[in-house]
């Protein structure tokens, strides 16, 4: 059978949970300090995932939670990583139906628009703050994340078109 006519299988909340503090532990990495704004912020994109793909399950809340993590963790300014990832995910969701059937190549521009307004967000927060301008390489991170988004997109969802005892 096709892949395109394949049912998927459903997803369990521990792999979900899994891909999150897997995001989580990435973005927190020592290397990313080095790679400023070349590294891809990994829980933004697996939120734009989730809520893409999973919409009853991850959703504001999710992100919410997750940006307050992300916050604390990374020593930000609390609240700034809340309120970005709660703004990409309601974007996301506002048009998931739609955006669910495009192919990966378009869902990547998607995905680079929602990145770009999350990266955005927290400049201004940031510079509204006090903090100085980190130039435009700042942004780059968000190009990265869409070059990723359609392998990142086959590699998960292969995990739900693995074949059933009845296929085999």
């Amino acid at each position: 059978m096709p892949v395109s006519r394949q049912l998927l299988r459903p997803v369990s909340s521990g792999f979900i949970l899994l891909t999150f503090v897997l995001s989580l532990a990435i973005n927190l990495l020592p290397w990313q300090a080095g790679l400023i704004g070349f590294a891809p912020d990994f829980v933004a994109l697996f939120i734009i995932y989730w809520t893409l793909n999973q919409p009853r399950r991850v959703g504001v809340g999710w992100a919410f939670f997750l940006g307050l993590l992300m916050d604390v963790a990374d020593g930000n300014i609390l609240g700034q990583h809340a309120l970005a990832y709660t703004v990409i995910a309601y974007l996301t969701l506002a048009r998931q139906r739609q955006l669910a059937v495009f192919p990966f190549w378009q869902q990547a521009f998607v995905a680079l628009a929602l990145m770009l307004s999350g990266q955005a967000l927290m400049l201004a927060l940031r510079t509204a703050m006090g903090a100085p301008f980190p130039g435009w390489a700042y942004f780059a991170g968000c190009f990265v994340a869409a070059f990723i988004w359609p392998p990142l997109s086959n590699i998960l969802l292969s995990h739900q078109r693995r074949p059933t005892t009845e296929e085999l």
